[in-house]
């Protein structure tokens, strides 16, 4: 399910009657509360992990934005890691992260590989082949 048909159910099936629009926080801690009570529907889950989805989108976003301007200001990738303290320990790990999160496919799989590994190399020919 996509973000905006889960705002769409929300709208029209949601638990929310009594709020004009609660953020997305109020309604991933909403949900929450249900699938805590069993009165939580199957597509509910699906909503549930639709803004689990976009909550993850924008923080990658303000997160490319955030090392983005530090770097625009000049710092060096051990200065980025140094002003965010605990987050990244080295200037190795900021730059590997920023990596990450400007690589298009970094939350898209083909489901063809292996977790954790490249795919398999195709069997090698016998020499009579």
């Amino acid at each position: 399910m996509k973000y905006e048909e889960a705002q769409r159910w929300l709208a029209k099936a949601g638990p929310f009657p009594d709020s004009g629009a609660p953020s997305l926080v109020e309604q991933l801690d909403r949900l929450k509360e249900l699938a805590a009570d069993d009165a939580l529907p199957h597509s509910g889950i699906a909503v549930w992990y639709a803004l689990v989805q976009e909550m993850r989108r924008l923080a990658d976003y303000y997160e490319r934005d955030l090392i983005r301007g530090l770097r625009g200001d000049g710092m060096t990738w051990a200065q980025v890691a140094h002003a965010v303290e605990a987050q990244l320990s080295s200037r190795q790990a900021a730059h590997a992260k920023w990596k990450r999160l400007i690589d298009p496919g970094r939350r898209t799989t083909t489901g063809d590989m292996r977790r954790g590994g490249r795919p398999k190399d195709p069997p090698a020919l016998s020499p009579g082949e």
